[in-house]
């Protein structure tokens, strides 16, 4: 292990003295800028407990050195193979006329296994999301840039980079600071007013079953929101972007064994700048920019913030 790594579990270390027994310095920034909003489960999952970082920091990075896997819808990418096998599963993405009762929907629901925390506010700002530190990163991680998971970082580093739809202002937030900063900026800054929405799966297995949608269909939030999807890397990393021409439901689901969901439902009004071979086309038969309001459920490490108003 070298030298900067030494260096960044003594952070850890001097971080932890620091929290109190019941929450963690990230628990307690949102709690302060974010007093009548409960942390989502998605948020939750990377969250250090008190001791967490106290043994060499094993529980801070993936142990084995590979990158976590997300599952981030791209608009201005074509579909993949995977993409294409997903969608002759499960109903992927749906047209906005079927967010009614009644309404049955094939729907895997996943939870991703993260063995990873946010990265302290502190460090973050030491590791910028970039190609030029890119490789610095990798150093410091002790992963080989050969590798799958320096790929997969790769890839995500150039999202990061990369223009976002229609000129939306994103960010790719590596703690839970930047998360909560670039969110609550984005709609206003007034934290009192913010919602976050997210998908809670009663039990999960994986599997692709039949989900009725149940009576209770609500919007929800305002015409602004900002959406945060996971990305693939060796720790947490979320981005952002924020969007007026996005509506969000919450409906209750009912699926064929009797499982329960709490879903919350995402639905572009303007697709005009994603890609033609993008999945969404390729699957309800449409064309960018056209009429029709597309659909989709939001995965569980996703979350969607807005405004009550």
């Amino acid at each position: 292990m070298d030298f900067l790594l030494h260096a960044v579990f003594a952070l850890l270390s001097v971080s932890s003295v620091a929290r109190s027994q019941d929450a963690s310095p990230a628990q307690l920034y949102w709690k302060a800028k974010l007093p009548n909003t409960p942390i989502p489960k998605a948020v939750r999952n990377f969250l250090p407990e008190a001791k967490s970082l106290t043994h060499g920091g094993e529980n801070f990075f993936m142990a084995s050195g590979g990158a976590l896997q997300s599952r981030v819808f791209n608009y201005m990418h074509a579909a993949t193979e995977e993409n294409l096998a997903a969608g002759k599963i499960a109903d992927v993405f749906f047209f906005h006329h079927q967010l009614k009762p009644g309404t049955k929907l094939r729907i895997q629901f996943l939870t991703a296994t993260r063995k990873a925390n946010f990265l302290p506010a502190e460090l973050a700002t030491t590791m910028p999301l970039t190609s030029k530190d890119l490789p610095q990163i990798l150093t410091r991680l002790a992963i080989d840039p050969d590798t799958k998971a320096a790929a997969l970082m790769n890839e995500t580093v150039s999202h990061c980079e990369a223009p976002s739809v229609s000129g939306e202002t994103q960010k790719c937030a590596a703690s839970l600071e930047q998360l909560v900063d670039f969110s609550v900026g984005s709609l206003g800054g007034i934290s009192s007013q913010i919602e976050v929405k997210s998908t809670e799966v009663e039990q999960e297995d994986g599997s692709v079953q039949e989900y009725t949608i149940m009576e209770g269909v609500e919007r929800v939030l305002g015409n602004k929101t900002v959406a945060c999807h996971t990305k693939d890397f060796a720790y947490p990393v979320f981005i952002c972007h924020a969007a007026t021409t996005r509506m969000v439901y919450s409906l209750p689901l009912a699926g064929a064994d009797g499982r329960r969901v709490d879903a919350a439902v995402a639905c572009h009004t303007n697709t005009a700048q994603w890609d033609p071979s993008n999945l969404a086309f390729q699957m309800l038969k449409v064309k960018p920019g056209g009429s029709d309001i597309i659909c989709h459920f939001l995965p569980e490490d996703h979350i969607i913030w807005g405004t009550s108003d």
